[in-house]
């Protein structure tokens, strides 16, 4: 034969088919996408168990869970603080005309009757120790919202 003398080295015909193959799927396989880490969104307090009402009941839970040593945010405030311009917060923490994102809140029914037994709710919520807090990280201050992004 003439090629008696040549020695060729060729990989089994399977092998370079299958070689081709992978090199090829590789290459056309769909990347997927690598997974963005996202900021967390900041949130606002859950008043959705008092049909979205920002009424006594909304704003006593708001309190109750209000952990005046860890800083101020949307959804950790004292509800029944007041502003230096004696304005009240909405369910954000926000208030009107001074922080960014005050939304007015969908305020309950009022009458004299409803007023009076506010007030006796008031007492009590006035007792706890956290009523009057002042100059802990979760009490307000003008700069409370410097560090939080925009409001939910």
């Amino acid at each position: 034969p003439p090629d008696a003398g040549r020695r060729e080295h060729f990989a089994p015909p399977t092998l370079a088919m299958l070689s081709i193959l992978s090199q090829s799927v590789a290459l056309n396989a769909p990347l997927r996408p690598t997974p963005v880490q996202r900021a967390v969104s900041p949130q606002m307090a859950d008043i959705s168990a008092f049909g979205d009402i920002w009424g006594i009941e909304a704003k006593e839970a708001v309190f109750n869970a209000w952990d005046p040593e860890k800083p101020r945010d949307y959804s950790n405030f004292n509800p029944f603080e007041r502003n230096l311009d004696g304005a009240m917060s909405d369910m954000n923490g926000c208030f009107p005309g001074e922080s960014r994102g005050y939304k007015p809140p969908n305020r309950p029914d009022a009458s004299w009757a409803i007023m009076q037994e506010e007030a006796k709710k008031m007492e009590e919520i006035k007792k706890s120790p956290k009523y009057g807090l002042s100059g802990k990280p979760g009490c307000y201050s003008l700069k409370w919202q410097e560090n939080l992004g925009a409001p939910p």
